[in-house]
């Protein structure tokens, strides 16, 4: 089996998995963390703030709507630090297949950092939001997910 790296994320954390091996063997490489996001909700708000401008004439004021939220900037920002490291190890060859877990909405960023899927090995992808599950539930989806790529035994040929 070739080496196999599994990124696992969401917009405020992340974890990088390398399968490789026969039978499979799983190894947690990476933890990965979007400190801005993870702290929004204890902070008591969204943490965006919105910018406000007088009328040119008379008291009136107006809302300015920014084009991109402060969530927003740090969800790109957080896809291109992963995408940054990915991209890295996958030019010192230190992964033949790469699979991408992401809620839909992340993965689509993911995908926008990225660039060309093939160039960085990308094998497979999967839009559920699985960040958060204890690795063994982890394991379980991806190989119902990508039963060719993980099989739960070793597969065994007698040709």
């Amino acid at each position: 089996m070739s080496t196999a790296w599994i990124l696992v994320s969401d917009a405020a954390r992340g974890r990088l998995f390398e399968a490789s091996g026969t039978p499979c063997t799983w190894t947690e490489l990476a933890g990965y963390s979007n400190s801005d996001l993870r702290g929004l909700p204890a902070r008591g708000g969204s943490g965006r703030t919105v910018p406000r401008t007088h009328d040119s004439i008379g008291p009136a004021r107006h809302v300015i709507e920014p084009h991109a939220s402060r969530r927003d900037k740090s969800t790109r920002a957080f896809a291109r630090m992963l995408v940054a490291d990915l991209l890295e190890a996958n030019a010192r060859h230190r992964y033949e297949r790469l699979f991408l877990v992401a809620p839909p909405r992340f993965l689509g960023v993911l995908r926008g950092q990225l660039g060309d899927p093939a160039a960085a090995g990308v094998a497979g992808e999967l839009g559920s939001d699985l960040a958060a599950l204890p690795t063994e539930a982890l394991i379980g989806h991806l190989r119902e997910a990508f039963p060719r790529a993980f099989p739960a035994k070793a597969v065994r040929s007698d040709r």
